[in-house]
């Protein structure tokens, strides 16, 4: 049996899928998107540490209760606009497809914290653009609570 997750990761709502064998077994819309995340609750450049607090907070809300919905699986694919957002802010290739294990989204995650808290985005070379932060939320909210222990990053 193989079963696949995937986050398409859209600027205004995104949506999980979930196959199994080929078949879908789970489509689930999502009100959470990259901008709309941002133009909610980062409304600094570059978002400060409450600004990413409340979008944590609102992340969490949507995400966990997929938990008990998904097929179990140990990765997430991460498509869609955010995933392209992502790969652009980390320097990668537009068609470049990166496989990050959950203490590599940490990484990345604490130098974004970093750099909300007034360090020179400089020193991490990382955006500050707040949906670039917002699309880092989502990804490591939806690790964490849906239990994956990797994520594949592919436009």
């Amino acid at each position: 049996m193989t079963a696949q997750t995937t986050l398409q990761l859209g600027t205004d709502s995104s949506t999980v899928l979930c196959t199994e064998d080929g078949r879908v077994v789970l489509q689930q819309d999502l009100p959470l998107g990259t901008a709309s995340l941002a133009r909610q609750w980062m409304r600094h450049t570059p978002p400060t540490p409450l600004d990413i607090e409340h979008a944590i907070e609102k992340t969490e809300d949507v995400v966990m209760p997929l938990a008990s919905k998904l097929v179990r699986t140990n990765l997430l694919q991460l498509r869609g606009s955010g995933a392209a957002l992502i790969l652009q802010g980390v320097g990668a290739a537009p068609d470049a497809v990166l496989r990050w294990n959950l203490d590599e989204v940490e990484d990345l995650f604490n130098r974004i914290a970093m750099v909300s808290q007034g360090r020179p985005s400089g020193h991490e070379a990382l955006p500050t653009v707040p949906e670039f932060y917002a699309a880092m939320v989502i990804v490591r909210e939806s690790l964490h609570h849906l239990r994956f222990g990797e994520v594949v990053l592919q436009t």
